[in-house]
């Protein structure tokens, strides 16, 4: 049985840094002072983008005082993915930081036989801060402290390390030769740690950009991409005939093998879902499952329909998954789109997946290629990926054809929203806020705070109206609906950024009231209040929205994974949403996935501030 250690060590090289990260902290729970096991959790959380986070866990964990060599240059790796998400002077003075940091590592570890590891990242942040003789200068020494180390590593991991360790020092002095003669070798040692590929590429891909390398010629392949899968299912005489079935899956087999896929998302219908998942796991590749609403009746609703022979596959599919979420605990109740909210969160867990891999993601489908109703099922995917300019692939469903991208007929259409009322429920992305602070308010203080407070934060809203379905207050707390979730995002930064400048104490308010905002994306019922006579929403997914804000930190957006992934799919990388582990809801809701809503701070942010780290 492995250790806790063990076990999130094993899912950091899966790329699964947001379940190592719980894994690690509940068993920090019962051993607090386990450093290596603290140490991997903050890894964790900066390998899912969450740096300044975990900058901020560390220096409240007291691990500043760590003397270890691992702890040491978490930190400075910390101000590194800082510095790669700032511009200009700023960005530069965070690289002479981590530099320092590095450098501090190395003169109390140089000893050590792993003490190439800060030299070489002291040299790569000389080249980031534009010192390119002090960099060259430290690669010097990482290339002499391993030409010392006779002694062969048992251990393929550390030779792996070491390995790319020497091509990065290579680069760095300008030997591309000599980087590139070891190359073949290097990636023998990869096995199948992803994230330690992801590291080395994006690392070399960054030092050949300053340098003005070539970084295509040193030979690496791309790592194992990931895919969205989508596709109709099976009939005898349907989109899909059963008699095509045999050919269908081989073309998939081909496709998955044609493209390195090493992770799959999406859901487990009968006909192509099942197909998609079988040949996964079949390649030994990584399933990540998404069912609509709840197991049994979804079995029944979309797997037996297509016959009793696919729920014995359905059941090992679903047990060889390496994950499988619920996009509602919710009945069907006839509602057809809850199947379009299913993909699209398996869309956007797909791309912020292959976000964190540094890797190449596409979408699969299995498509007769005829339109019927672009507002649900295959169409509805297919479209919807389309939007975001990545890569598509088809199978055709009536004879195994394969075809690339969307026909323009159906790309060029505009996306057609399928919250019906037919359906009963639609999808809206809802924004919970309120006050920290108000109820300790005399009444002196209120005409104050609703003219400086609540009207500020109403003429923030107000920019919002053309996308809020509804919007409602009650004292302190504002319940507002949105249409779509790049819209709820924008304004609850912009409410924070509002808060955030209004001088409290000059009108005689308290300096601590602070903002707190929850956002959730889900389907919900629109309906007049009898009471009120004004739109509003219900639900269990309100419900559950409104769990998020009481236990959101002052002054801070806090978002479901829901959220999180289909903010992915269309945001044009405007916002990143940093993973700040399972949080217990307000009034036992239970445990919940929140990931922290911010600004991203240059546009290339979600490409290049993920350095997976060992």
């Amino acid at each position: 049985m492995s250790t806790p250690l063990q076990e999130v060590k094993n899912l950091i090289s899966k790329g699964e840094f947001f379940k190592a990260y719980d894994i690690a902290m509940h068993a920090l729970g019962s051993n607090p002072d386990n450093t290596a096991l603290l140490h991997r959790a903050l890894l964790a959380l900066a390998n899912g983008g969450a740096y300044r986070l975990a900058l901020s866990q560390f220096e409240s964990m007291g691990l500043h005082n760590s003397h270890e060599l691992d702890v040491q240059c978490l930190l400075a790796r910390l101000h590194k993915d800082i510095s790669f998400a700032q511009k200009g002077e700023a960005a530069k003075a965070g690289f002479v930081k981590a530099f320092q940091l590095y450098e501090q590592a190395w003169i109390s570890h140089q000893l050590s036989p792993q003490a190439y590891y800060p030299a070489i990242n002291a040299a790569a942040c000389a080249v980031f801060s534009g010192a390119l003789e002090q960099a060259t200068h430290w690669a010097g020494i990482v290339l002499d402290q391993l030409q010392s180390q006779h002694t062969k590593l048992a251990d393929p991991a550390e030779q792996y390390w070491t390995h790319a360790t020497r091509i990065e020092a290579l680069l760095i002095q300008g030997q591309l030769d000599a980087a590139r003669a070891l190359v073949p070798h290097t990636l023998s040692l990869i096995d199948s740690d992803r994230t330690a590929l992801a590291s080395t590429l994006r690392q070399l891909q960054r030092l050949c950009h300053c340098l003005g390398h070539d970084f295509k010629s040193l030979g690496f392949a791309t790592p194992p991409a990931v895919i969205h899968y989508t596709g109709h299912l099976l009939s005898h005489t349907g989109r899909f005939p059963e008699h095509q079935e045999a050919r269908v899956a081989a073309r998939i087999q081909e496709l998955l093998e044609c493209h390195n896929v090493g992770v799959g998302y999406g859901s487990l219908a009968g006909g192509a879902d099942i197909l998609f998942a079988e040949s996964l796991i079949k390649r030994g590749a990584d399933l990540h499952v998404v069912l609509p609403f709840e197991r049994e009746e979804f079995l029944k609703v979309s797997v037996l329909r297509c016959g009793p022979r696919w729920a014995e596959r359905f059941e090992h599919c679903l047990n060889a998954a390496r994950s499988v979420r619920m996009a509602t605990e919710d009945a069907f109740l006839q509602d057809e789109q809850l199947f379009t909210y299913c993909s699209q969160i398996a869309m956007g867990l797909s791309i912020l997946n292959a976000r964190h891999l540094n890797t190449t993601v596409a979408q699969i489908g299995v498509w007769d290629g005829y339109t019927h109703d672009r507002t649900l099922g295959t169409e509805a995917d297919l479209q919807q990926w389309a939007c975001t300019g990545l890569p598509q692939y088809f199978v055709n469903s009536q004879n195994a054809n394969f075809s690339e991208g969307l026909p323009a007929n159906l790309a060029e259409m505009p996306l057609t929203s399928n919250n019906s009322k037919q359906h009963g429920r639609e999808t809206k992305a809802m924004l919970f806020a309120d006050v920290k602070g108000f109820s300790k308010l005399g009444d002196a203080a209120l005409p104050a705070f609703v003219e400086q407070i609540m009207g500020r934060l109403a003429k923030v809203t107000a920019q919002y109206q053309d996308q809020l379905h509804s919007i409602n207050t009650w004292g302190d707390g504002i319940f507002a609906v949105f249409n779509h979730v790049a819209a709820a995002a924008e304004c609850a930064l912009a409410m924070q950024e509002s808060m955030a400048g209004i001088d409290r104490t000059a009108f005689g308010l308290p300096e601590k009231l602070a903002l707190r905002i929850g956002l959730h994306l889900g389907p919900v019922y629109l309906t007049l209040d009898p009471i009120t006579l004004r739109e509003t929403a219900i639900g269990a997914h309100v419900s559950r929205a409104a769990r998020i804000e009481p236990v959101t930190p002052e002054g801070c957006v806090y978002v479901t994974e829901t959220f999180a992934a289909v903010l992915a799919i269309g945001s044009n990388n405007e916002f990143a949403c940093d993973y700040v582990g399972q949080t217990e809801a307000a009034k036992n809701y239970g445990l919940m996935r929140m990931f922290l809503l911010r600004r991203t701070e240059n546009s290339n942010a979600t490409t290049v501030v993920l350095d997976f780290e060992r």
